[in-house]
């Protein structure tokens, strides 16, 4: 739910035009490293929301642990240099388009910040309290336009 961008609609254009893209075997390793992370996320969020429950403090813990790693993927996708890159086998791969870096920073970064920030603050220790339900679905809300996102990207970013 990252704002959208004020010129979304001609990026999306111009990476079609462009033919920008992202190899398969990128795209295979984002869906597993933040679609693994996400999918944690909205299975936590959507077993206490089913039932009408705040999430507890130790469990809401771990929404960060999934986050950090979102972070820490996202930083290490957009590096500029291949020589950063931690997985090898993509090198050549790497580094991605400008727009295809700046896309991922600006919606999943914001999205990541924005659920990192709702969390933090309802635990935070000077006052901690279990994620209510709202709160639960403002972050379900959040990783679903992070899926979203990322399929919109996909589909504009594949080469016929």
């Amino acid at each position: 739910m990252a704002n959208p961008l004020p010129n979304e609609k001609e990026v999306y254009e111009r990476i079609k035009r462009e033919k920008i893209s992202i190899d398969s075997d990128i795209w295979d390793l984002l869906y597993h490293k933040i679609g693994d992370d996400v999918t944690a996320v909205n299975l936590l969020c959507e077993y206490y929301l089913a039932r009408q429950e705040s999430i507890p403090i130790k469990e809401a813990e771990k929404i960060l642990v999934y986050t950090r790693d979102i972070r820490n993927i996202i930083k290490k996708i957009t590096m500029n240099s291949p020589q950063d890159f931690p997985f090898p086998e993509f090198k050549e791969n790497i580094p991605l388009h400008s727009i295809i870096r700046d896309m991922f920073t600006h919606y999943i970064g914001n999205d990541v910040h924005a659920i990192n920030f709702m969390v933090c603050d309802t635990i935070d220790p000077i006052e901690p309290r279990p994620l209510s339900c709202e709160i639960i679905q403002k972050i379900l809300n959040r990783t679903r336009a992070i899926r979203e996102f990322m399929e919109r990207l996909r589909q504009a970013t594949s080469l016929p």
